[in-house]
């Protein structure tokens, strides 16, 4: 599977550790933030998160009642926000600290590749800020596939390094060095 130009894996990555290495690194580090990601979402984001998932979900597409999976579901806002529109919204985290720090019933611990649900099981999937922490996106793109009914609806939202070079360098010293200063600050 061919990724999207946008995404580069060494950049993205390049933090993370490689293989199973990296899926034990991120699902200790998410279990022991899990209490305020949400918190350092929003302040490091400046609440933005929140406007791309709405337009993610938007964009989708569907009439309410729709059955839609949110992989890498963290505390449930994807979940929260797809229900609020009159979806039937499952979410699946890879660690136990999110999912327990989530208000939202209906979410499983799981691995995004090896999703326990059967062929063609949603009408939509979406997933945020979380393609960085995947082992293997084929493995993952690969279940996200299967796990979807013919003409579904996907939404991957995901912070991307702008093109245009003056941007490109404020983001660039924003999320290398301002997000990791608030980051320590707020959690471990």
């Amino acid at each position: 599977m061919k990724l999207p130009s946008f995404f580069n894996p060494r950049s993205a990555s390049s933090a993370l550790p490689a293989s199973q290495d990296k899926a034990e690194f991120v699902q200790s580090m998410f279990d022991e933030i899990s209490p305020r990601y949400d918190l350092v979402n929003r302040i490091m984001t400046l609440r933005m998160d929140l406007t791309w998932r709405k337009y993610a979900a938007q964009r989708l597409g569907l009439a309410p009642g729709s059955t839609l999976l949110d992989v890498a579901c963290g505390t449930g806002d994807f979940v929260r926000l797809l229900r609020s529109m009159g979806h039937f919204c499952l979410g699946i985290d890879f660690s136990h600290g999110m999912l327990a720090a989530s208000d939202q019933k209906q979410l499983i611990q799981g691995d995004a590749k090896a999703l326990p649900f059967a062929n063609e099981s949603f009408d939509g999937l979406t997933c945020g800020f979380a393609l960085r922490n995947f082992v293997s996106l084929d493995e993952v793109f690969q279940e996200m596939q299967r796990v979807l009914r013919p003409r579904a609806s996907i939404a991957l939202v995901e912070v991307a390094r702008p093109r245009l070079p003056l941007i490109r360098q404020a983001h660039g010293l924003y999320f290398d060095h301002v997000v990791p200063a608030i980051g320590s600050l707020i959690s471990n």
